[in-house]
C-alpha cells in the first residue's frame, strides 16, 4: 500500500467525526475539561471552564439558551452577548461548549420568562454564559 494512501486512511475517522458537529458562537479555545460536580461545588465567578454533556433542553423560542446534563446534575447555559443561537431541535444530543461560570440569583421575572420557554434550571444560581458550542449528533 501506497504511504499517502495509508496516511489518508490513518486521519479519516478524525475527519468524519468533525463533521458530525456544528459549532456556535467562537471556536473552542481547548479548555482542559471540568466536570459539572466540580463548578457548582465550588463555583469561581468568572473562571473559564469546558463542559461536556448531553443537552437536557432548550428555548424553544429562539435556541438562546440551553441546559447541559451531566451525569444527575445540570446547569442553565447562555451565549455571550447574546450573539448566538443553537437549533430549537437539538435536545438529547451530544455538546462540548466553554464559557465563564456565573454566580447570580435570578430575578423572579427571569425565572418566570425562561421557565416560559421550558427552562428546568432558571432559578439556579450557577450559570454558564458560553462563548462557544459544539453540537455533536446523537449517536
Amino acid at each position: 500500500m501506497r504511504p499517502s494512501l495509508l496516511l489518508s486512511l490513518a486521519f479519516a475517522p478524525v475527519t468524519l467525526l468533525a463533521a458530525d458537529a456544528q459549532s456556535f458562537g467562537k471556536p473552542l479555545a481547548g479548555v482542559a475539561p471540568t466536570t459539572l460536580e466540580q463548578v457548582l461545588a465550588a463555583p469561581e465567578a468568572g473562571k473559564t471552564v469546558r463542559l461536556e454533556g448531553t443537552i437536557e433542553a432548550v428555548c424553544k423560542n429562539k435556541g438562546c439558551w440551553l441546559e447541559l446534563k451531566q451525569g444527575p446534575r445540570s446547569v442553565h447555559v447562555t451565549f455571550e452577548g447574546y450573539s448566538f443561537f443553537v437549533p430549537k431541535d437539538s435536545m438529547g444530543k451530544a455538546c462540548v461548549l466553554e464559557g465563564k461560570v456565573l454566580v447570580k440569583q435570578a430575578s423572579a421575572d427571569e425565572i418566570e420568562h425562561k421557565a416560559s420557554e421550558g427552562a428546568r434550571q432558571a432559578a439556579q444560581k450557577v450559570s454558564i454564559e458560553a462563548t462557544g458550542v459544539e453540537i455533536r449528533a446523537a449517536r
